[in-house]
This record gives C-alpha cells, sequence and structure tokens, in this order.
C-alpha cells in the first residue's frame, strides 16, 4: 500500500467526524438562542406585574418600557379610540360612585403630554378656587424668568475705605427673599468676610430689606383680609422662617439663634423650680367633700337635660351614622389631610415642662428691637414670631462677627445699600432647592416668598404683590396659556379669590415639559407613595413613584394636578380641581382616578370593553 492511498484513507475516515461535531455546535446553537428568547419573554410578562419604581426628586426619571405590539396584532386607530372611550366610562364611573355631595362643583381634565389628545373632561373650562395647585404657576414663573440654575443670594456690602483690615465705616446686609436663611449661613458670610482679611468694622451693620415691598402680611398684599393661616412676616431677608426659639431653664435664658436684635427683660424670673403641691389639710378636705357634693348635684341636673334633648339628637344622629359610613370607607390620612390648610400640619406649639410656672411674652419697639420678657420659674421652650425679621437677621451677623473675632464698634439699624458699595461677602442657595420645598411641602411660608421673588425681579420693588401678579399672568401669556379667567392674589393659594380651571393647569403642566427647566419643575412635585403631601396617598399601585403631582387643600376645597405614566409608557397630564363640602371624598376621588391613569394600557381596555 502506498503512502498516498493512506492519506487518502485517513482523510476519508476524518470527514464524518468534522460534519458531525458542525451539527452538534448548530444544534446547541439553537437551544440556547430558544433559552434567551424565552427568558426576555418570561422577564417582560414579570415587568408588567410590577409597579413603576425609583423616580426620584433628586435622580433623572428612568426612560418608562413602553409594551411593544407584534406586527399582526398592531392597534389600529379605531381600537385607541376605543380604549379611551372605554378609559372615559371608566373616569365617569368612578365620579358617579364617589359620594360626593350633589352641589360639587368639578373641573377635570387628563391629556395626553405626547399626543395633546384629551383622554377626558369634565367642566375643563369652570374657573374654580384651586387652593395649593395655585403653587404651581409662581413656581413656574420663577424658573421662567430666573432660570432653574438661578442662585438665591444674601449679601454683605460696604462702601468704607477696608484698611489694614479695619472697616473704616459701615456694613450693609442685604437679602434677596431667600427664606431658608440658617444661622449656619450667616457663619458662611462671616468667614467670607474674615478671608478677607476684616478684623474690625468701626461703623454700623444696616439691615436692607427694600428688595421686598414692606407689605409683609400675606392676607394684606392678597387683598382677602382673612387669616386662613397665620404666616410668619414675608420679608426680603429674614432667617429661620422669621422664627426663633426662647428656652428657659433653671434661670438661665437662651434666644435661638442668638441676636443682638432682641432685648431681654428677666424681670421676676427665678432659678428655683415651683413648689410641689402640699399635703391638704382638714379644713380642706372638708371644702373637697362639700364641692364634691354639689358637683353631683350638678350632674344630675345635666343628666335630666340630657334625657330632654335625647329625642331631638336622635334624628341627627341617624343623619351622623349615614355621613359616618362615607367617612368611615375614606383612607383616615385623607381625612387628616381634609383638615389641614395648605396641606401643611401647623407648627410647633410652645410647650412647657410639667413642673413649669414660666410666662414668655414679645413685643416690638420703635428702634426696631424686639423685647421678649420672661418671669416665673421652671422650664419651657417657647417658639416666637420675628416681629422685625430683617434687625434680626442682623443683629445675628453682628453676633457672629463677634464671635469670629471681627470687633463691631456701632450698633444695628436700617439703611438702604448705597449703589457704588461693593460686596465683600455673600451666600446663596439654589432656587430650585426653594421650589422643590414649596411644591413637595406645600409650604405656604415658602411660596409667598417665591411669589415675592418673581414681582421683585420683574422690578417691583414697591408693590410687589401686585407686579407678582401682572409677571405670573405676563408670563403665561408669553407661553401660550390664556389668562382672561385667570384670578391669582397670593403665591401659596390661601386665597379664596384665587381661579384657574383644569383646562389652564394642564397647559401649564403642559408648557413646561417643553421648556428648559421641565424637569426641575417635574422634579420638584411630590411623587405618590415616596415623599412630600403624597407619601401616604396611592401607596402599594402603578402610581406609586410613577405619579408626580401638586395637591391642594381649603376648606371645600381640594385638587390635584400633576404628570403619571401608563402601563404603555405614554406620559399623561391631569388636573382635578374640586369645591364642596366633601373634601375627604374629593381626595379618594383624586386617588382612584390617578392610579386609573397609572393603570391605563390600550390593550387591556380594549379587553374590558369587549
Amino acid at each position: 500500500m502506498t503512502s498516498k492511498s493512506r492519506s487518502r484513507r485517513v482523510q476519508k475516515s476524518r470527514t464524518p467526524r468534522k460534519t458531525r461535531s458542525l451539527s452538534s455546535r448548530i444544534a446547541w446553537g439553537r437551544i440556547i438562542a430558544t433559552a434567551i428568547v424565552l427568558g426576555v419573554i418570561v422577564s417582560i410578562v414579570v415587568a408588567d406585574k410590577i409597579p413603576l419604581i425609583g423616580a426620584s426628586c433628586n435622580v433623572p426619571e428612568p426612560t418608562p418600557v413602553k409594551n411593544i405590539v407584534k406586527k399582526g396584532n398592531e392597534l389600529t386607530s379605531e381600537d385607541s379610540t376605543r380604549s379611551i372611550v372605554a378609559f372615559r366610562s371608566q373616569i365617569q364611573a368612578l365620579i358617579q360612585q364617589s359620594g360626593i355631595a350633589q352641589n360639587t362643583k368639578l373641573s377635570i381634565r387628563i391629556m395626553s403630554a405626547q399626543q395633546n389628545e384629551i383622554f377626558f373632561e369634565k367642566n375643563p373650562d369652570h374657573y374654580l378656587t384651586p387652593a395649593s395647585t395655585t403653587k404651581l404657576f409662581p413656581t413656574f414663573a420663577a424658573y421662567a424668568l430666573l432660570g432653574a440654575d438661578y442662585m438665591v443670594p444674601t449679601r454683605v456690602y460696604t462702601n468704607a475705605p477696608i484698611v489694614n483690615g479695619i472697616v473704616q465705616g459701615d456694613v450693609y446686609l442685604k437679602g434677596y427673599g431667600d427664606p431658608t436663611l440658617t444661622e449656619q449661613d450667616i457663619k458662611d458670610l462671616v468667614r467670607e468676610i474674615a478671608k478677607k482679611g476684616i478684623t474690625s468694622i468701626e461703623g454700623n451693620i444696616y439691615a436692607d430689606a427694600t428688595y421686598f415691598d414692606d407689605i409683609t402680611e400675606r392676607h394684606i398684599y392678597s387683598g382677602d383680609n382673612e387669616i386662613v393661616e397665620p404666616l410668619a412676616p414675608i420679608t426680603a431677608l429674614g432667617m429661620n422662617r422669621n422664627g426663633f426659639a426662647v428656652e428657659v431653664h433653671s434661670g438661665e435664658v437662651s434666644i435661638i439663634p442668638q441676636s443682638d436684635a432682641i432685648s431681654l427683660s428677666r424681670s421676676g424670673l427665678s432659678a428655683k423650680e415651683p413648689v410641689i403641691a402640699k399635703k391638704s389639710t382638714k379644713a380642706e378636705i372638708k371644702n373637697k367633700k362639700s364641692s364634691k357634693k354639689k358637683e353631683v348635684a350638678k350632674a344630675s341636673k345635666k343628666k335630666s337635660k340630657a334625657q330632654k334633648s335625647k329625642n331631638t339628637e336622635k334624628k341627627k344622629s341617624t343623619k351622623e351614622k349615614k355621613k359616618g359610613k362615607k367617612r368611615a370607607s375614606l383612607d383616615p390620612y385623607l381625612i387628616e389631610l381634609s383638615t389641614y390648610v395648605g396641606d401643611v400640619p401647623k407648627a410647633p406649639k410652645s410647650r412647657k415642662g410639667k413642673k413649669a410656672r414660666v410666662s414668655i411674652s414679645t413685643s416690638g419697639s420703635a428702634s426696631g428691637l424686639q423685647v421678649v420678657s420672661v418671669s416665673g420659674r421652671g422650664s419651657a421652650t417657647s417658639y416666637l414670631t420675628m416681629k422685625y425679621p430683617d434687625m434680626f437677621v442682623a443683629g445675628v451677623l453682628k453676633h457672629q462677627l463677634k464671635l469670629a473675632g471681627i470687633s463691631v464698634k456701632g450698633s444695628i439699624a436700617r439703611k438702604v445699600t448705597p449703589e457704588n458699595a461693593e460686596i465683600i461677602g455673600e451666600f446663596k442657595h439654589p432656587l430650585s432647592y426653594l421650589v422643590g420645598l414649596v411644591n413637595k411641602n406645600s409650604d405656604n411660608f415658602l411660596a409667598e416668598h417665591v411669589y415675592k421673588l418673581v414681582g421683585a425681579s420683574a422690578g417691583g420693588q414697591k408693590n410687589t404683590g401686585k407686579v407678582a401678579t401682572e409677571t405670573v399672568k405676563r408670563v403665561l401669556a408669553d407661553n401660550g396659556i390664556p389668562v382672561d379667567g385667570i384670578c391669582i392674589y397670593d403665591g401659596s393659594g390661601l386665597c379664596r379669590k384665587n381661579l384657574f380651571s383644569a383646562a389652564v393647569q394642564t397647559m401649564l403642566l403642559n408648557r413646561a415639559l417643553k421648556l428648559p427647566f421641565g424637569q426641575d419643575f417635574k422634579n420638584s412635585l411630590s411623587v405618590a407613595g415616596v415623599d412630600g403631601t403624597l407619601r401616604k396617598r396611592m401607596t402599594g399601585t402603578y402610581a406609586a413613584s410613577n405619579l408626580r403631582a401638586k395637591t391642594g387643600t381649603l376648606q371645600n376645597t381640594s385638587a390635584l394636578s400633576g404628570y403619571s405614566y401608563t402601563k404603555d409608557g405614554e406620559q399623561l397630564i391631569f388636573s382635578i380641581i374640586s369645591n364642596g363640602p366633601s373634601v375627604g371624598e374629593y381626595k379618594q376621588l383624586e386617588n382612584r382616578i390617578g392610579e386609573a391613569i397609572a393603570n391605563f394600557s390600550y390593550a387591556s381596555s380594549l379587553k374590558g370593553s369587549q
């Protein structure tokens, strides 16, 4: 046998082995590809069952995943129309089943952000009291005028020469409407001044709050003359929400934060703890017994009166039971919210120790100093409103300068900053930080500052509130939003004379998405089930961590306006404004509509309508 014939036989014997190896590889490749496809299908099905998560106020939203329909099963325009018709029927049914009062006034609109298509509307052009959804308008205007990157400054100026670290004249502390200033921020200002080598100020420290006008009460510049919620003065220069604490302990009094603008009177203040009740004498015991007999006699009289009124109360109780059944079906959080004004609980009340016999009072003086009078004995803490916030902040600055070793020879007073003055210290807070606090927490005090900031930035240093209203309307008109029926008199929505419609609110929300600050504006809204005034609402639903909105609450008013993604990943814009006596029921309805929006899918709507 030759070598050639051997090589041929070897080649012939190896050929089938190569063929088998290739075919097995192809088979295994098909199996792996099939497993991958099945894994993708399963993940899509499972993902469709899980609510959207992770839409944080500080992190950009993830792009929503859309349900892609294969060719051959594509939804036609007729299918889309039928889905929307079914959705409209669902929302109408929710309204009818809500149990709201017959005399309720409603204005509702739900629309697509991408297609501008109306999904549902009911009286969309009716102008109603919007409560705190009013806040959407001045915050939108602030972003439009100043930009989302704007920083609200607080500055220290001087027009005096600085020689060898000595300011040979006066210093001016000017505020530009930042209500979130803190004691720490003042310390940062002092550090900036110290970095310039300044060791002494020979003149005065002047407070300058003239960036806003001197009308500091919301109920006055709004013209409603109704103190719906007591607010501290609205000023261009302030701090600590324009309030401070007085702490009394064992005869020692602390002002927090410390300010040279406070004059403290300690007349009658004792370091001793109050005397605890002494043991009763025999005479006192007899008096107590006789008083108990009198109380028993009074109680029997009350019983007979109660028996007489029992029949009349029976009628009332049956009515109350009917109402009670409706209220019992409501989420307790909604009932709690319906008692709030402007969505926010009131500020903490003053508290006193169990053994306290301390009296703390305050008053203003002609000099601009605030007098705090403390008397009695024991321990107590009281939260007081600043009478003159601008002077208080100037007093804090002076105190902190002294602590930093910078002497101040003059006093504190008020004066306008000269035009030729130069900045020697500056602190800034982002506008987006302020807007986020306003819209997420529905903070009325901060909202009024944003409202006045809008007016002041448009040159309204006089009659700032009126200029703010005109400026908001001008900004809306410039963005194609009709202003003919709009009424806006304050920034918080506490004024009942404010009027907006659901159509106008959805137009503003839609326009915001198309502007550079759109995402910042959207991020400022409360997230359902996560934070702000929606943190306990719509939890455990597709709306949670998805729906973002501004809430509104007043007596006889509830509102909810914002954005939500559907199951298909389409973004819908909605506004619901209700005026009437059923605030708790209105909020329940808002929740159900919000959940229906988040649950909407063209395919599932078609299945439900078949």
